[in-house]
């Protein structure tokens, strides 16, 4: 089964508002033939608005949508030629699944034999070659979540576009389904936008990952680089868990509390006695004896997680930091166990704190 083979996307400067609030603040994006990008954001960063925008199922109030390098910004979205999976399955609930794929391709006009052919051949694609006779309700969340999958499919489409197609799913389901669909993704090289607010989703299956605040991109990247080098203090924050530690710049290096510094090559371009937060990810805390390191405090609480174990520590000005520690080290630390923290200087990231 072929599939839309790899059409360029771009997304140039899109502007939308809805009441004088701003959704999309000049967005940018670039998606090549081929790739899945995830736009990944807290809710209301303008992700959807963007997708739709795209689809054809909203207007931007000025930019363009171009995709194979013809501007579609005024074609209506029944000629835009793409497939969209919603959240909701939006299944035709008298209809089997066989008969639920092949429901496009009945209104393109394509022969019975040839959209019995076609929505067969998708069925065995998502793994449901034995479930065609079934109606939606005769079949699970998951189930249904690949049949709509399969139909967005059918039409072959340029681009395919998903939004939070899993955020309804439990956990194992979604995990197994993400992974079917970078499956499909790859084996039809068909361009993808993946919208969601799961971090771990998108860095698991996309080529790039775009972190989306106030309608605008914060960085573009491989998720490898998203992680390990964020853009901005939104992108350290919003993509992983991250400890905020309050400090105060000094001589080039940051006071994280009286006699406790911590050295920082680059702080900003920040004055002495500016207030700054240290971002740091749990991975990048280390646990000693009490009195060691550049912080000290009380595990609170223990949080297993299988192969590390993640520790609750309060500090003595009463912040709560998070720490990861190897699970068959995590007895040594036991609740109400004083312990002294190191913080890696190159793992952690300098922002300045918000006024007030």
């Amino acid at each position: 089964m072929s599939g839309g083979q790899g059409a360029a996307v771009r997304l140039a400067d899109l502007h939308r508002s809805y009441g004088g609030v701003p959704a999309l603040n000049g967005l940018t994006l670039d998606v090549r033939p081929g790739e899945l990008v995830s736009l990944l954001g807290p809710s209301g960063c303008g992700k959807t608005t963007a997708l739709r925008i795209l689809a054809g199922l909203e207007t931007a109030d000025s930019g363009q949508v171009l995709v194979g390098g013809q501007n579609l910004t005024s074609v209506p979205a029944s000629k835009r030629d793409m497939g969209m999976v919603f959240q909701a399955y939006s299944l035709f609930p008298n209809l089997t699944a066989l008969d639920n794929i092949a429901f496009g391709l009945r209104l393109r006009k394509v022969t019975p034999t040839e959209r019995r052919r076609r929505a067969g051949e998708l069925l065995e694609l998502v793994g449901l070659g034995q479930q065609a006779a079934k109606y939606p309700h005769q079949m699970s969340g998951g189930q249904q979540q690949r049949v709509a999958l399969a139909r967005a499919l059918a039409i072959q489409p340029k681009v395919l576009l998903l939004d939070e197609p899993l955020s309804a799913l439990d956990a194992k389901v979604r995990v197994q389904l993400r992974e079917e669909i970078r499956r499909i993704q790859t084996e039809l090289s068909i361009t993808t936008l993946f919208v969601t607010h799961d971090q771990e989703e998108a860095l698991a299956i996309s080529d790039r990952v775009g972190v989306m605040s106030q309608g605008r991109l914060e960085q573009l990247d491989v998720p490898a680089t998203v992680y390990q080098r964020p853009a901005t203090p939104f992108v350290a924050e919003f993509v992983g868990v991250n400890n905020a530690l309050s400090g105060t710049v000094a001589d080039g290096s940051v006071l994280l509390g009286p006699g406790r510094r911590l050295p920082a090559d680059v702080v900003a371009g920040l004055p002495a006695g500016s207030a700054v937060r240290v971002l740091v990810r749990p991975a990048d805390l280390r646990l000693g004896a009490a009195g060691t390191g550049s912080l000290s405090g009380t595990v609170v609480t223990h949080s297993f997680l299988g192969p590390v174990t993640r520790l609750t520590v309060r500090l003595a000005g009463d912040e709560l930091v998070r720490v990861d520690t190897a699970s068959e080290q995590a007895g040594d630390y036991p609740p109400s166990t004083e312990v002294g923290l190191s913080v890696e200087p190159a793992a952690a990231m300098i922002a300045a704190s918000p006024p007030g």
